[in-house]
């Protein structure tokens, strides 16, 4: 697959379309890992030119091909990166892809408590906030449940309430 070609075809959609855009991402084999190394090299690109379409081309093809520990370093490196906006959906993806790594624990913490600057696009309901509290559940370290009893001790009440699923 020539990502060069499919890449400059990406530039040309209208992002607006969520449905344009996701079914352009349909030609992409579902959990193949077939495209790791061409996916690295992108992101990498991405981060090098901080080109936010790049990286969100990248990610969207990485989640159509499947996330793995590859993926690791890369993820932390944008975690915290403010040139971008993909936040919410890199801690969804490390809940939900079991990238157990506390590599994570800091930059999830920072994101859960910086909102002006990570959670830009979070409402009443801080959905990111949430995502950061299931990412650290999971890590479940030292560091992780540290940064929980502080997040907890806040009083907020989102937090309260992703903590809620676990007390069952």
């Amino acid at each position: 697959m020539n990502f060069r070609s499919l890449y400059a075809e990406y530039q040309k959609l209208d992002s607006k379309d969520p449905f344009i855009a996701n079914s352009f991402f349909d030609r992409i084999p579902r959990s193949a890992k077939k495209f790791i190394s061409e996916i690295h090299n992108i992101i990498n690109e991405a981060i090098a030119h901080q080109d936010k379409v790049q990286l969100q081309f990248a990610l969207n093809i990485a989640y159509r091909d499947g996330i793995d520990n590859s993926y690791i370093k890369l993820i932390a490196q944008l975690l915290t990166a403010t040139w971008h906006e993909e936040h919410e959906d890199l801690i969804n993806t490390i809940y939900l892809d079991n990238l157990n790594d506390n590599i994570f624990t800091d930059p999830l913490y920072k994101i859960a408590t910086e909102p002006d600057r990570y959670r830009k696009n979070d409402d009443e309901m801080e959905s990111t906030l949430r995502k950061c509290i299931h990412a650290l559940k999971m890590i479940n370290s030292g560091e992780a449940n540290t940064y929980i009893e502080k997040l907890k001790n806040a009083k907020n009440s989102n937090v309260d309430m992703a903590l809620s699923v676990y007390n069952k």
